[in-house]
């Protein structure tokens, strides 16, 4: 039987002691029913707490684990963008280190990824389940009409915790990123809408139970207006994927 394409699955985390090897456990369990070669990269952005330990135990007996771990909490952004151009898989799958997605979904949005650059979970999708706050989702609905006036993209909803799409593309992409915290989907999604990739916007069953603080809020706020900026008067992007660029290491 022909074997399929080899998956990469990024995992950031930061002080995720209670629940890393059960998700690590669980993707791992589905991933070895299917014909996936895959690879599991996580990052450790910083945690406090044993995470680093349980996972480098976790490690020990299973190769298909790699870790990239530093001390300061920099951001999901610049931990998903070590973990991308790290990847050595056809497709590259990314998702929260928390359990607020199932790990069951990963089966699914491999094969819908087929015939796209880009597939993301998507809150607004009529299909989607969502559990969460009156709060969490005044500031979901906010910032998705934010994102759609200054960026200027129409996608319903960057900011789910799950997105798979073709590994060189990813690649490409996070290459010129420059966001390090949440608001780095929109980044992504901007210079993808820019390219005219073929984004698929899929249904998710979903538990938000984390918060933010208004630092959290602020600084997303100020990352995205930076974004609009690059994207609709500098044309940074633009420009960055126009030439060729010299990479160094992680894309720096």
């Amino acid at each position: 039987m022909e074997r399929k394409h080899k998956i990469s699955i990024i995992i950031p985390v930061y002080n995720e002691e209670a629940k890393i090897s059960i998700i690590l456990s669980q993707i791992k369990q589905l991933l070895a029913d299917t014909l996936l070669d895959y690879e599991i990269i996580i990052i450790n952005d910083g945690s406090t707490d044993d995470t680093e330990l349980i996972i480098n135990e976790v490690k020990k007996s299973d190769t298909y684990i790699k870790l990239i771990s530093y001390r300061e909490n920099i951001g999901k952004g610049h931990a998903v963008k070590l973990g991308v151009l790290e990847s050595n898989g056809d497709i590259t799958l990314f998702r929260d280190g928390d359990m607020n997605v199932s790990p069951k979904e990963i089966n699914n949005y491999i094969k819908e990824v087929e015939g796209f650059d880009i597939a993301i979970a998507s809150k607004a999708h009529q299909l989607s389940k969502v559990k969460s706050t009156a709060y969490r989702r005044f500031l979901s609905k906010a910032y998705n009409n934010l994102v759609r006036v200054v960026v200027g993209i129409k996608i319903r909803d960057t900011q789910s915790g799950l997105k798979i799409g073709n590994t060189s593309v990813l690649k490409s992409i996070f290459k010129v990123m420059l966001v390090e915290g949440y608001a780095f989907d929109v980044e992504l999604l901007s210079i993808a809408t820019m390219q005219g990739l073929k984004i698929k916007e899929l249904p998710i069953s979903v538990t938000l139970d984390t918060t933010f603080d208004l630092k959290e809020i602020a600084k997303m706020f100020i990352d995205t207006l930076r974004i609009a900026y690059r994207l609709r008067i500098l044309k940074y992007y633009r420009k960055k994927l126009d030439k060729p660029q010299k990479i160094t290491e992680f894309g720096f």
